[in-house]
């Protein structure tokens, strides 16, 4: 059940780039093309005069019209650009991202954000009111479900020359994914017992890749990292299943998609102990400290050596993800909306 049926006599308008109308046509009854980008000037002035007559307008990121003076909720993901060091002594960040942060918060009736975490790090460093922030957590999408390591580990070989056994980390390898501390771990693994076993990383960052390439040689496991630009989600399905296991190692996470997506389809979490990794996981994954590759390293070898733990971690994980759920989530928004379209 989508949104639109959730609100009976309620349209559903959708401003959207042109060239995403035709996917988001079936789940609004009106699309309103705008081709200003996000974080510009020209969207600031023409969202406004787009959205005229609008009873509420939902901004789905932080980036909202701030001349807007009607009606308005938002999506708050993170903060993770006032929070992690990478991000937060940027001009971007002190300037920009920290100035819309404040003025959504400030502005909206209600704020959304995606995990109990998040909605700590926005009252800590954007204030506001407890009661007007609602988590609502993600989902794993529902392609995503156990396929058997024989058949997975048939496609990932054939479709992406990924043939010998691997962990996968899946996300944009931006700074605070924390993919030093991975590929340390990792090159730690390799002086074992484990000099097969390689690394998978889907997902791109041309600005990020070069260093974390140029790390890969120096620590001498370039030949075993495996870069993925993206693949489609039926294949990242095979991916996950295919994995010894998921690692997420980063230092800020809103939510985590990966842990729930990897998990709905039995395969076993390593994850940090970190912002919202641990709220997310639910204690079905094993956790470690995002300094230390030591640490990191030893969760990676006892996946390795233990099928007990790995069949374990499985059956914890499918029945985590289970508890995140679409329905749920449309429900909740439902609920929400209808609250502020009577209000």
């Amino acid at each position: 059940m989508g949104l639109r049926s959730s609100l009976p006599g309620v349209e559903l308008w959708c401003v959207a780039d042109p060239a995403h109308g035709r996917k988001l046509a079936d789940y609004a009854d009106r699309i309103i093309p705008s081709a200003a980008p996000m974080y510009s000037l020209a969207a600031q002035m023409a969202i406004p005069g787009l959205v005229e007559g609008a009873t509420l307008l939902h901004c789905p990121h932080y980036d909202i019209p701030v001349l807007y003076s009607r009606r308005m909720s938002v999506t708050i993901h993170d903060v993770t650009h006032l929070l992690d060091p990478a991000f937060r002594n940027t001009l971007k960040s002190r300037v920009f991202a920290k100035s819309l942060l404040k003025v959504a918060v400030a502005k909206a009736r209600r704020i959304i954000t995606i995990s109990q975490y998040s909605k700590r790090m926005i009252l800590e460093h954007l204030g506001g009111s407890e009661s007007k922030i609602s988590v609502i957590h993600r989902y794993a999408s529902p392609i995503f479900t156990p396929m058997a390591q024989p058949e997975a580990k048939e496609i990932v070989c054939r479709d992406l020359n990924l043939c010998r056994e691997y962990f996968l980390f899946v996300g944009s390898p931006k700074p605070h994914k924390n993919l030093p501390v991975l590929f340390e771990a990792f090159a730690q693994l390799r002086l074992g017992h484990h000099r097969e076993i390689e690394l998978a990383i889907v997902g791109k960052d041309k600005k990020n890749q070069p260093a974390l390439r140029a790390l890969a040689t120096r620590l001498g496991i370039d030949q075993r990292v495996r870069w993925i630009d993206s693949v489609p989600d039926e294949l990242l399905r095979a991916c996950y299943s295919a994995a010894q296991a998921t690692i997420l190692p980063s230092r800020q996470e809103g939510f985590g998609l990966p842990v729930i997506e990897s998990m709905a389809c039995g395969t076993p979490v390593i994850c940090a102990d970190a912002a919202s990794l641990p709220e997310v996981a639910g204690g079905c994954s094993l956790l470690f400290d995002p300094s230390s590759p030591e640490d990191c390293s030893a969760q990676m070898s006892r996946i390795i050596e233990s099928p007990q733990l790995r069949g374990e971690l499985r059956e914890k994980g499918l029945e985590r993800a289970s508890q995140f759920d679409a329905a749920g989530a449309v429900a909740k928004h439902a609920e929400l909306f209808a609250e502020l379209l009577a209000g």
